[in-house]
């Protein structure tokens, strides 16, 4: 079976295939759709081909498989661990993709289905835009505060009162031009968040798994959606803690004869989804339960910032539980599943606190 391993580039591929006797040839193609589509249409049909990770392996893994080829993704970072080189260009790093892939070595990512890709998009597209509209708002906020101006009608800027206040300030020629520039900015952000999430939820709203997942305490319909788009296929996951290593919410472990040390959170992994659970931990602790008990129990010991992170983890398994077992939370806790999710003994607690029993004073 013949092999194939792609340096991709925005201009050009670099392109090693490996005859079945172990024969490499190289060939350097531009990134022409019908170039391309010639190339691999010579190919034996479901030949597996080595892409690494990067920002445009779309186009390239939708051809593959238009074509029947089975497109495979490399881990950029574990790939460079395991086959590093001395000398490095496009020719040697497409010449290591195709051995690690003969040799069944290639880490590899998985590709979400295209309809899925598209949704995560427009979902990261809002993201952006929110996080555009904070930039702007506190940059505004801290041009006023370089003055010494404050509301004094409302408690932000940003209420109706707060507006109106805000048009009336007599200011000078230059903050007066930003004012007006975050006047006319902020309105358009505002709908068109509201657009996509009047979209989101009118596409994935009534999906069982959203309204499965927003039955856990500080999960709300948005997060839900974020949940199930990041995530996928929850079967990817052999268990809990694959989902909470995948967010990167374990924490590194450096391990040395009998002494095994664990250190912060890896924060390696998807970044967005780490963002939406510890967002997620912060609300679930204003509402009484189970989950606001263990909060409180962890920021006991290990304080405030250890307890979020602990607490976004604990939601990140029972995540896994309710989409695993398609069940709602409160069939989690009465089920009592365990499996998968993180030893009491991690944060010092008893198995009765992280199921939402006071732990005892004894």
């Amino acid at each position: 079976m013949l092999h194939v391993g792609v340096d991709l580039h925005k201009q050009t591929s670099q392109i090693a295939v490996l005859s079945e006797d172990g024969e490499l040839t190289q060939h350097r193609v531009a990134n022409d759709i019908q170039r391309l589509e010639q190339f691999f249409t010579q190919l034996p049909p479901a030949t597996p081909v080595a892409i690494e990770a990067s920002g445009t392996w779309w186009w390239l893994v939708d051809l593959l498989e238009r074509l029947g080829h089975h497109a495979i993704l490399s881990h950029p970072k574990q790939t460079k661990a395991i086959a590093a080189a001395r000398l490095k260009n496009d020719r040697v790093d497409a010449h290591r993709l195709v051995l690690l892939l003969r040799g069944d070595l290639l880490p590899q990512v998985w590709i979400p289905p295209a309809p899925l890709r598209e949704a995560r998009e427009l979902l990261r597209h809002r993201m952006q835009l929110v996080w555009l509209r904070g930039e702007i708002r506190n940059r505004l906020v801290a041009l006023l505060d370089r003055r010494n101006l404050h509301p004094t009608t409302a408690k932000s800027w940003f209420t109706k009162r707060g507006q109106r206040e805000l048009q009336q300030l007599p200011l000078a020629e230059t903050p007066s031009r930003v004012r007006e520039d975050c006047a006319a900015l902020l309105p358009l952000l505002d709908a068109q968040i509201r657009r996509l999430d009047a979209e989101l939820v009118a596409h994935w709203g009534r999906d069982a798994r959203v309204q499965r997942l927003t039955t856990i305490p500080g999960i709300g319909p948005f997060i839900a959606i974020l949940l199930v788009l990041e995530l996928g296929d929850i079967q990817r996951f052999a268990n809990a803690k694959r989902v909470a290593s995948y967010i990167g919410l374990t924490p590194r472990i450096r391990a040395s004869a009998d002494r095994i040390r664990t250190g912060h959170i890896s924060k390696e992994g998807n970044r967005l989804l780490r963002w939406a659970l510890v967002l997620a931990a912060t609300q679930a602790v204003r509402r009484p339960g189970p989950l606001r008990a263990w909060y409180h129990a962890v920021k006991k010991r290990r304080g405030r910032n250890v307890a979020r992170v602990a607490l976004a983890r604990r939601l990140a398994e029972i995540v896994y539980h309710v989409w695993k077992h398609e069940c709602d939370y409160f069939t989690v806790l009465r089920r009592g599943d365990r499996a998968g999710v993180s030893s009491p003994g991690d944060m010092g607690l008893s198995t009765a606190a992280l199921i939402g029993q006071p732990p005892s004073r004894g």
